[in-house]
């Protein structure tokens, strides 16, 4: 039996995309054991993988000495190979601890994004995406599996008895809308006229997820129709909700690609990120909306940039009714 390692510490979009690549590594290899290590914070997302045997986890509080008795650690199980789909310094200095014949590591496009946000010129293949990056390693281009996250029976009934006594015991919508990034939230306004359009149209609730700094969520409208559970879940019953929604809404984030991973397809809102930097959809009822004809985006990895323009363009010129035409061709009340 083969014994492989596939290395993806972060973030959780990122952790979502790097399943589709395991789906292909154990297609490749049927009988290996496949381990994965990530941030402890980040651990979560992966649990009850069925294609994963082993999560390892490296707590970043521990710093360079955690992770050098992480990489000890490792070079004792003698990995018949190790891919590195992250590639940045934590990466590259537990690649010291494996025989260089057995670990691959990807090549991020980090000159061309470079070009890409500061010189407006965008050398990236149309079809490119993080996960044929990932998927280099085997050299594969082509038939990529979609993203594949996992949640018990047990974790569904828990969420739904949860729902219920929230007053869900119907269909709904949930919307995401707060982001890492401020520079990545649609607005409020929008968010609100949306959501007014939704409840007028279908009978669907409406839950709200967000995290406890997500302050967008409570300037959100209230109806008794519209359930706010912001920091009211655990990761994990988080991704329960997703996976129980008949859709997703907000921007390009890591619960969207969650939901996505769950077979609940999703519309995703695009500001100042693009495929090029990981925003993409994967399944064929999601949509993307975004504002394709600025000069000026993607201006950042993953939000981060502050908008040195008048105004943040990207999202302002999106407005609610674009996103609920969307919403309208894929969901039926």
């Amino acid at each position: 039996m083969k014994k492989i390692l596939i290395i993806r510490m972060s973030s959780i979009g990122d952790i979502v995309l790097s399943t589709s690549f395991i789906e292909s590594v154990k297609n490749k290899f049927p009988n290996s054991q496949i381990d994965f290590l990530i941030k402890e914070e980040f651990s979560d997302i992966v649990h009850h993988h069925p294609l994963i045997d082993n999560i390892i986890t490296y707590d970043k509080q521990s710093g360079i000495n955690g992770l050098i008795s992480v990489g000890k650690a490792l070079k004792h199980k003698n990995y018949d190979a190790v891919y590195d789909i992250h590639n940045v310094f934590r990466t590259k200095l537990l690649s010291f601890f494996f025989k260089v014949s057995s670990f691959k590591q990807i090549r991020k496009p980090r000159l061309k994004r470079w070009l890409l946000f500061y010189t407006y010129q965008n050398f990236f293949k149309k079809d490119f995406s993080h996960i044929k990056m990932y998927h280099s390693l085997l050299d594969m281009t082509k038939n990529l599996p979609k993203t594949k996250l996992s949640v018990s029976n047990s974790e569904i009934e828990k969420t739904k008895q949860y729902l219920s006594s929230n007053g869900v015991n119907e269909k709904f919508i949930t919307i995401v809308p707060g982001a890492a990034w401020e520079q990545k939230q649609w607005s409020v306004k929008n968010y609100n006229d949306l959501i007014d359009r939704i409840l007028n149209t279908f009978s669907f609730k409406v839950v709200i997820l967000g995290s406890k700094k997500d302050i967008i969520c409570d300037q959100l409208s209230t109806h008794d129709r519209i359930i706010n559970l912001k920091g009211e879940t655990t990761l994990r019953m988080a991704m329960s909700i997703l996976k129980l929604s008949n859709h997703t809404i907000g921007s390009d984030t890591g619960l969207l690609h969650i939901s996505e991973a769950l077979d609940t397809p999703v519309t995703m809102i695009l500001g100042p990120t693009s495929k090029e930097t990981g925003a993409n959809v994967v399944l064929n009822n999601s949509r993307i909306v975004e504002n394709d004809s600025l000069w000026c985006r993607p201006c950042s990895q993953n939000g981060s940039r502050k908008c040195y323009r008048k105004e943040q363009y990207c999202l302002s010129t999106i407005d609610s009714n674009v996103v609920f035409n969307n919403l309208n061709q894929v969901v039926k009340s």
